[in-house]
């Protein structure tokens, strides 16, 4: 659980759509079950409850009492959304008998290779697949699978059944690890074919993650990615670096259209292992941005195609996302699919510790957007996936501190303290004057300052 305060979250510090302070107690119950026959073949289980706020929902008075099918915010035991047991994973693991091929198949993680972040910036989600790996040599494997992240058939359930074409999205990728010593190098590639009604009756363009400058709800698209993440340690160093490119082109029911979407990440740490009371890290970002908007390049956009919310990239743990306990976030920014379009340096100190069961962590940064100020101007349009707080233009840019602690009571038991800082530039003539729903309140009350404060309790076993 966790207590955190907040200020100016959304950099607005009047204004309807304005986040001054607020104070929130949150929740959330991770329940993993590993059913294990023998060595070559379990089952796996994991649900979980929250992340709820204390006198909301299933913490509300009363809602561990009586059902409740209320489904406001009000809403108690039965209610909707958070309020209900949630799936996580639900997959069998096996090897094939009398080999060391390995097979997973179910409702599980599947994340594309990253060496920096956390994770990956294309592909880390929850999602129905089949995954196979094996080893080829005794430095090399290779990891392969197919995932369906949309299907909106719906078959047995409910909600409204769309038949004809085009209704789900298919996944296939590949990696292929190689181990030289101190050294890891994976090249990966993904495809996907996703229907232009594959997402509950719309198309994959609905999705931030595929969204572009002219794409309509009804698109389907062709995406491709390919990328290597390295790893590789040398006396008191470690360093970590990633390459990831994408590209998807629209098409719809009966013929293509025009723009698409393409574009790179690239990232690149160094840490210093030498030290026993601290880790020292210096890093570097970079991702390619907007070109324009629709009247520009063709409508193409020069963002990197996501799929799915990537759960874990992240650097510093606040403007782009705190991954630290109950994955709090800025609440326009904080994942790869809305932040995209900026480069960034900073430092990191990890793992301070000068007192027994006691570290930090210290993170200061720099970002600067490379999206093009043109992709929030679009006459009579809308603007897709640009929110003020979370996107930076090339006439924004910001500074980020924070300052991470964390206790262990016992071991399994450990209590934490989080605080962060945000000075973010943001351009208020470029966004005042744009497209976007919140203009006018951009242009009289925006704010340069977010701030937060934070405790948790963290019980694992």
């Amino acid at each position: 659980m966790e207590a955190i305060g907040r200020q100016n979250w959304n950099l607005l510090s009047k204004g309807a759509s304005s986040e001054d302070n607020q104070f929130s107690i949150e929740q959330k119950l991770r329940t993993a079950f590993i059913f294990t026959a023998n060595e070559n073949l379990r089952g796996v289980l994991d649900t979980q409850i929250g992340t709820n706020n204390w006198g909301s929902g299933m913490y509300g008075i009363g809602a561990g009492r009586s059902a409740n099918t209320d489904t406001t915010a009000t809403a108690g035991a039965n209610g909707a959304g958070n309020s209900n047991i949630m799936l996580r994973k639900a997959y069998v693991e096996f090897k094939i008998p009398n080999t060391l091929v390995n097979l997973s198949v179910g409702y599980q993680t599947v994340t594309l290779p990253a060496a920096f972040g956390g994770g990956s910036a294309i592909m880390d989600d929850q999602v129905a697949a089949a995954v196979i790996s094996a080893p080829l040599t005794d430095n090399i494997s290779i990891t392969a699978g197919y995932a369906r992240p949309y299907d909106s058939r719906n078959v047995g359930a409910t909600a409204t059944v769309y038949s004809g074409e085009g209704t789900s999205q298919d996944v296939l990728f590949a990696a292929l690890p190689v181990k030289l010593g101190q050294h890891s190098l994976t090249p990966f590639v993904a495809y996907t074919n996703a229907g232009y009604q594959s997402v509950n009756g719309a198309g994959a363009t609905s999705l931030p993650g595929y969204a572009g400058p002219n794409s309509t709800n009804s698109d389907g698209l062709r995406g491709y990615w390919g990328g290597v993440a390295y790893t590789g340690v040398v006396p008191n160093h470690k360093i970590m670096a990633d390459f990831n490119y994408g590209k998807a082109t629209y098409n719809t029911s009966s013929s293509s259209t025009n723009g698409g979407r393409s574009g790179f990440l690239f990232d690149v740490a160094v840490d210093y292992t030498g030290y026993n009371l601290m880790t020292p890290e210096l890093f570097f970002t970079y991702s390619s941005g907007e070109n324009g908007n629709s009247t520009s390049d063709s409508g193409k956009s020069g963002r990197m195609p996501v799929i799915g919310l990537p759960q874990n990239w992240a650097i510093g743990s606040f403007f782009f996302g705190e991954r630290l306990e109950l994955a709090g976030f800025m609440p326009n920014g904080g994942y790869t699919r809305s932040t995209l379009g900026y480069w960034a340096a900073g430092i990191s100190l990890k793992d301070i510790s000068f007192v027994d069961k006691l570290s930090h962590t210290f993170n200061l940064l720099y970002a600067k957007g490379t999206n093009s100020k043109d992709y929030l101007y679009e006459a009579g349009g809308t603007v897709r996936n640009a929110n003020y707080g979370g996107f930076l233009t090339e006439k924004d840019h910001l500074w980020e501190v924070d300052f991470n602690s964390r206790y262990k009571i016992y071991d399994e038991l450990s209590v934490l303290l989080y605080l962060g800082w945000v000075h973010a530039a943001y351009d208020k003539d470029t966004w005042g004057a744009s497209s976007v729903t919140n203009a006018a309140d951009i242009r009289n009350y925006a704010s340069s300052n977010a701030y937060k404060v934070g405790m948790g309790l963290n019980y694992f076993f």
